[in-house]
């Protein structure tokens, strides 16, 4: 006889239809089913029978619910065991399940029933497996089975009311009448509220955080057509300024700021790392900490943090998903170069406006003309830019990876490529990346588990010899390029000289003529994690975790001399007209960093009789660095295509080498406390070491307190049935700063970085390292934050809003002083400087679904701003003095200027000007006409006000749109940036430039261009070439389509789906009309703002994602 265990664990052997669905909070992981069965009959007052036997086939469960209905625990539990339960008389009966599946109590009457039969499905019309259907008021129930169908035999079936639900669904009743077969649409409930959110060394819930922390989940990481996952954060969490001020492969990525603190530091998988590198598709979350809960990772986190979480193994089979996308690239703008007529007719200009007498004029209006044509010998029209650059350069990505495990072992497999080119024809480099990771969880014991990471990166950057970002660089030379010089020779050995000083981007762009600067990286990790539970203590857990990583780079860089000609069309003559590199050099680099961490933790999770939630944590951390640096190189090579070290000459040998080390250890404590998960309190301390400070001050004591209360929670708020949250919370954090150089605190000698001479001999030497202060301490930071979050009508409507200020104590500098000459030694560094940030951020949103349809949209914008408290500076007595150059009491980011009013269009208006310009020149029509904003007299310093902000935005948004209707989704990004300006300065003998230009013919007085050949004073800075940059732009967008499930189940794939997509595809801004980007960077050539830097890209993508 079979044995049958019958858990009688409550006396009463009858449970009332409110009973049946009382609220089951329940939170288990790899547990036993009978284990679970055994907590449930607790909770719910009822007994479960069921036979030992039927349960040998079922594996560990895990399951985290919050007073959800009994019949919607049981059907979770049992989802995907051939198991049935039925309910009456007080027992719930577990049982094999046979199909089809009638649930009914033997005192129904055959003779007077009915047969309700039908469908339940979510709103995109997938059937919904082991759904609920009860008859209200009768102990009569059914699951639904694979297909979401379901049956019932009832008596009295018009009056019958049945009751649908599901797990993480909306329950939906449904009176019988003279209805027979039912097609039930169940609503999807998208609280989120047990969601989990990753914090510092470890996670919580979401319904527990009391800290100000933005997420961002794999799916909406995957979906950006971005080669650095860096562009695809842009507009997407509030309080974070993403920038990307470049477009260079390999070197796109955007900067990252969290609420204008500066650069935050980032942690990959718990450790310290670069992510600019990591493949989205490798991404499960990133989450940003911008409080106090930065506070955890101490010194290293005073401008905020950014977690980033891979993805990890599951239970179930094997999943096996490839994904590849093929991606073509352009500049969102670019300057558009002249051509020889009217490159020609600036020239000319030039002379004429600047006073040059008309025979001094390089062309004449008959050579102008006749560049024009372009038709007679010698008149030629060269254009560069088409010769050089592509209209598309191509992108693909390609990547596999495997999930999947058991109760035993998970694990989680990566691989992927990326090869990105660059938009010069010619062999002008390209950047390929190379990412392999595997992830592994073990359970070894029933209380021991293993985790292990290994990953490894391989970078390539394979770029030109001449740099390609910056002032003075490629894009500048390209612009250099004249179009009156031939693109080839007769002689096809010969390059030709295209007009340029520095060589021209012909030559420049191409890796095979002008050389080549290479630059490969290794990053290799290997992560491993023991985990111990002990037994006899509920809810205490021993951690073991550490990490060893290495971050190869290996960089060289060749330049190979070319000589350029110009050819004589009647002498049939060449002349070496140019040289680039007058030798061949080589130079090799290479450094190796290596750290090592460790963490050992005390670990302590419990609920105590379903009031008292304590999440507390100990740990201790060690961090060791070592970076070890060697360069050599050689000129004057033998034979130039031989790039190595051996062939270049012996006298020309030059080499160097550092190395560096250094250490941090680390004590972390944290606590979390909820009462009846309504009262939140969170505590955290760490300690950090430095050895840059005195052993007095060597510690740093960083706290942090955040409070929360869960109003949605208390028992006055439960008539608002439409609320499902509102949480308050309030935190302060500490943090500190060890930014400096080593040993500031010691005076000492070090050895010169240049030799002395002594005979004629070269000899190394020591020197005084400077004045020290054994005071040096700490730079303090203090962060307070008020927040709340929200969601009504199952998160139709939900959202948050904080509100923050952050106090920086104690910056380093030094003081003003003035010490004579003879002194030899600069003043110390002490803790003087302090400043504030303040700012808030909103965010809401909308999630929901209706019929075909789902959505989720959201809106997030943020405002920052920072202001010096105390800079140790001159004092300025002079009034304006201190209103233009005094920084303390000021806003960071203003900028100082001079008012324009446009420019002169008439004589009259200069000698009618009244004041006197700076160094007194000659002025003429088209010169910029300023304003003596004192009127004085004079336009010098003192008429300088304010003009605008700095370079970082004040306000940015991003509207987040992703819809679904039926298999096919769309999700597009706009977003915005406003309140920050750039100094615009157009290049010269451009479209642009040449179209903005001032011209007696057109006198246009708002001309961006002054008179050519105009007075210095043309080029002050002021509210004319100092512009507000804000913008909106489609940052982001993808349209996909998934083949339907029946296809899917025929060909034996989990899901196919196809995509397109792009990125910045149009921007409104008001700098377009200049054909500039709002986000280039502010680049300086010769004490001048620049144009020349590789541009942004806009993309358009097409992709599969195929699961198998």
């Amino acid at each position: 006889m079979r044995m049958t265990t019958v858990f009688m664990l409550i006396a009463c052997l009858h449970v009332s239809a409110t009973g049946l669905s009382q609220g089951i909070t329940l939170s288990v992981k790899n547990e036993p089913l009978k284990s679970v069965f055994k907590k449930i009959s607790k909770q719910a007052n009822i007994s479960i029978l069921f036979n030992d036997n039927d349960l040998k086939s079922t594996s560990l469960v895990s399951i985290d619910v919050n007073k959800v209905p009994l019949e919607q625990v049981l059907n979770e539990c049992l989802k995907g065991y051939p198991l049935e339960y039925t309910i009456g008389n007080g027992i719930i009966r577990i049982r094999k399940k046979k199909y089809p599946v009638p649930t009914a109590l033997p005192d129904i009457t055959s003779a007077v029933a009915a047969t309700l039969t039908g469908t339940v499905s979510d709103a995109t019309g997938k059937p919904l497996q082991g759904a609920t259907v009860l008859v209200k008021g009768m102990q009569l129930s059914t699951s639904t089975d694979a297909e979401g169908r379901f049956k019932l035999t009832v008596t009295n079936a018009d009056d019958v009311e049945l009751v649908f639900s599901f797990i993480g669904y909306k329950t939906q009743t449904v009176k019988a009448g003279t209805q027979r077969e039912f097609n039930i649409v169940l609503e999807e409930l998208v609280s989120g509220l047990n969601d989990i959110v990753v914090v510092g060394y470890g996670s919580a819930k979401k319904k527990d955080n009391t800290g100000a922390i933005s997420t961002i989940k794999s799916e909406d990481l995957a979906k950006v057509p971005v080669s650095s996952v860096t562009n695809a954060l842009v507009g997407k969490l509030p309080g974070l300024i993403a920038i990307q001020s470049s477009g260079q492969p390999g070197a796109d990525a955007s900067s990252l700021n969290i609420r204008g603190f500066g650069s935050a530091l980032i942690i990959v998988d718990g450790v310290e790392a670069d992510f600019r590198n990591i493949d989205a598709n490798q991404i499960e979350t990133v989450t940003i900490l911008k409080d106090g809960a930065a506070s955890i990772y101490g010194s290293r986190a005073g401008n905020g943090v950014v977690l980033i979480t891979t993805k990890r193994g599951n239970i179930g089979k094997p999943v096996i998903t490839l994904n590849a996308t093929t991606t073509l690239q352009r500049p969102t703008y670019f300057q558009k170069m002249l051509n020889s007529g009217q490159y020609t007719t600036l020239v000319s200009e030039s002379y004429l406006q600047s006073g040059q007498p008309a025979n001094a004029v390089p062309y004449t209006q008959e050579q102008i003309d006749k560049y024009y044509a372009a038709t007679e010998p010698g008149y030629y029209n060269t254009n560069w830019q088409k010769l050089i650059v592509r209209d598309w350069a191509p992108m693909q990505n390609y990547n596999v990876s495997i999930r999947g495990g058991s109760q035993k072992i998970r694990y989680y497999a990566f691989l992927g490529t990326l090869n990105q080119g660059s938009f010069w024809k010619k062999n002008g480099g390209d950047y390929k990346r190379y990412n392999f990771q595997s992830n592994v969880d073990a359970n070894i014991l029933d209380n021991l588990t293993m985790s292990i990471t290994v990953s490894n990166i391989i970078d390539r950057i394979n770029s030109t010899n001449r740099p390609q970002n910056g002032g003075g660089y490629l894009f500048a030379d390209l612009y250099n390029n004249k179009p009156m010089y031939p693109a080839s020779l007769p002689d096809p050995s010969k390059i030709p000289y295209s007009g340029s000083a520095t060589g021209g981007a012909l030559v420049q762009s191409n890796r095979d003529l002008g050389g080549y600067s290479d630059d490969h990286f290794q990053t290799a990790s290997q992560t491993a994690t023991l985990t111990y539970d002990v037994k006899a203590i509920k809810g205490l857990s021993l951690k073991a975790f550490g990490n060893y990583m290495q971050v190869n780079d290996n960089q060289k860089s060749y330049a190979r001399p070319v000589d350029m000609y110009t050819y004589n069309v009647d002498t049939k003559e060449y002349t070496l007209a140019s040289q680039y590199n007058s030798n061949t050099q080589l130079t090799q680099q290479k450094s190796v960093t290596t750290t090592l961490t460790g963490q050992f933790s005390l670990n302590y999770n419990r609920t105590i009789n379903d009031i008292h939630q304590i999440n507390a944590m100990a740990l201790y951390e060690i961090y060791t660095l070592s970076s070890d640096f060697i360069s050599a190189g050689r000129s004057d090579f033998t034979f130039p295509t031989l790039d190595q070290l051996f062939a270049g000459s012996l006298n020309t040998v030059s080499n160097n080498g550092s190395a560096s080390e250094m250490s941090r250890k680390s004590y972390v404590g944290r606590l979390n406390y909820g009462y009846k998960e309504r009262y939140l309190l969170g505590m955290i301390l760490r300690a950090d070491a430095s050895a840059k400070f005195p052993a007095a001050s060597r510690w740093g004591y960083f706290p942090s307190v955040s409070l929360g209360w869960r109003l949605s929670q208390e028992d006055f708020m439960k008539s608002f049935t439409d609320l499902d949250e509102l949480k308050l919370r309030a935190s302060y954090g500490a943090s500190g700063n060890d930014g400096i150089g080593n040993f500031q605190y010691l005076a000492g000698y070090g050895a010169t970085l240049m030799p002395a001479l002594f005979g004629g001999v070269p000899v190394m030497g020591i020197a005084p390292l400077g004045m020290a202060n054994p005071t040096l301490s700490w730079e303090r930071i203090a962060i307070y934050n008020v927040g709340v979050d929200y969601s009504f009508f199952n998160r139709k409507l939900y959202g948050e809003a904080e509100v923050f200020y952050r106090k920086r104590d104690g910056i380093p500098s030094q003081k003003t002083v003035s010490l004579p000459s003879s002194f030899g030694a600069e003043l110390p560094l002490e803790n003087l400087n302090s400043q504030n940030n303040r700012g808030f951020e909103l965010r809401v949103g909308t999630m929901g679904s209706s019929n075909h349809w789902k959505w989720d949209v959201s809106a997030n914008v943020s405002w920052q701003r920072a202001k010096w408290d105390h800079v140790e500076e001159v004092p300025y007595t002079d009034p304006d003095s201190k209103r233009i150059y005094q920084l303390s009491g000021q806003w960071i980011d203003r900028t100082m200027g001079y008012i324009s009013d446009g420019l002169f269009t008439s004589q009259d208006q200069i000698d009618k000007l009244g004041f006197t310009y700076p160094g007194n020149p000659v002025l003429k029509m088209g010169d910029v006409r300023y304003v003596d904003n004192n009127k004085d007299g004079v336009l010098d310093w003192k008429d300088e006000v304010e003009i605008g902000k700095g370079q970082i935005p004040q306000w940015m948004g991003g509207l987040n749109i992703n819809l679904n209707y039926n298999n096919f989704d769309f999700s597009a990004l706009i977003q915005g940036a406003f309140g920050y300006y750039k100094h615009v300065s157009l290049v010269s003998y451009t479209q642009t430039f040449f179209d903005n230009r001032w011209t007696a013919e057109t006198n246009d007085p708002n001309a961006l261009i002054p008179r050519l050949g105009g007075t210095g004073t043309n080029g002050l800075l002021s509210d004319r070439n100092f512009r507000k940059a804000d913008y909106v732009r489609l940052k982001t967008f993808s349209i996909g389509y998934t083949l339907p499930k029946a296809l899917m189940q025929k060909i034996n794939f989990q899901s196919v789906r196809f995509y397109v997509g792009g990125s910045n595809l149009f921007t409104i801004s008001g700098l377009n009309k200049f054909n500039l980007d709002p986000e280039s960077p502010f680049t300086i050539q010769d004490g001048q703002p620049t144009t020349s830097y590789y541009p942004q890209m806009k993309t358009i993508m097409v992709g599969a994602n195929i699961s198998l």
